[in-house]
């Protein structure tokens, strides 16, 4: 039983991150409602004079909803392919034995920790060798290998995916393909929702990828859109600001109504894979 002076401290520490983690975010939400001669004055916490002229402006004179659709396009595609691709190799890894098997786990497992940004320039120089460059493809098919989702999968089938069931279907004559996708799918269902958005958010917040990959500007994503308007400049800072504040709002916003939206699949996927953690 943890004394009282104990649950204060943990209560109030997990304040303080709370507060830490939520602090920028509610900063972006107040200054989007502010115009450029404002937001730099009086209080930057809390509105004044609010309007919704960035919003208005970013949506109508910039390409903004140009970007927007390119990160969902990207970032879904991204989700879907990869938590199908981990989905397949973790019901490998995890439920069947073959040579060599443990070796590529472990390889997995190394690949976790390499970072992404080490391996941004290759991945540029292999698709401009397959042609891939400035396409949506060239952002997509490097965002969906996920050393991360092959290895919570493996896991997940490991500790989900009874085996006695796959032996019954197969002595019942089922091929191995309509196995996975009849039996083994619906048990990785919480795990594929979970692992569709951390995919898809790394994909969305993805910077250096994208800016090696991508030239043309009617295929950016939101982050190099962003930039883009922050390089070339303005003689009207007024505007500028009204792109960047706007669109780091919706930003935001989508994320945070995606996980919102469904948080119940993505406990009970960390919660069921994380059980042989």
């Amino acid at each position: 039983m943890k004394s009282p002076v104990h649950n204060t401290i943990t209560a109030v520490v997990l304040v303080l991150l709370a507060v830490y983690f939520l602090l920028p975010l509610w900063w972006v939400a107040v200054a989007s409602t502010k115009v450029y001669g404002i937001v730099f004055g009086g209080n930057p916490l809390w509105f004044n004079q609010p309007t919704l002229f960035n919003f208005a402006y970013a949506f109508t004179q910039s390409a903004l909803p140009l970007w927007l659709f390119n990160s969902i396009i990207e970032s879904g595609a991204a989700g879907i392919l990869g938590a199908l691709v981990a989905a397949m190799t973790g019901y490998a890894l995890g439920r069947y034995s073959f040579r060599g098997r443990h070796l590529l786990t472990l390889v997995i497992a190394v690949a976790l920790m390499v970072p992404s940004t080490a391996i941004a320039f290759p991945t540029y120089v292999l698709e401009q060798q397959l042609g891939l460059v400035n396409s949506y493809e060239g952002v997509i098919f490097p965002s969906a290998v996920s050393a991360f989702g092959a290895y919570f999968m493996t896991i997940y089938a490991q500790e989900t995916v009874p085996q006695s069931v796959l032996d019954a279907a197969r002595l019942d004559g089922a091929s191995e393909l309509r196995i996975f996708r009849s039996i083994a799918l619906p048990y990785f269902k919480p795990a594929l929702i979970t692992l569709f958005i951390i995919i898809f958010a790394g994909t969305w917040n993805n910077y250096l990828l994208p800016l090696f990959v991508l030239r043309n500007a009617s295929l950016y994503m939101i982050p190099q859109g962003l930039e883009s308007v922050l390089i070339n400049g303005s003689t009207f800072p007024n505007l500028q600001y009204a792109i960047q504040v706007a669109g780091s709002a919706v930003t935001i916003l989508l994320m945070v109504g995606l996980f919102v939206s469904l948080e119940k699949y993505i406990e009970a996927g960390l919660g069921l894979g994380a059980v042989k953690g």
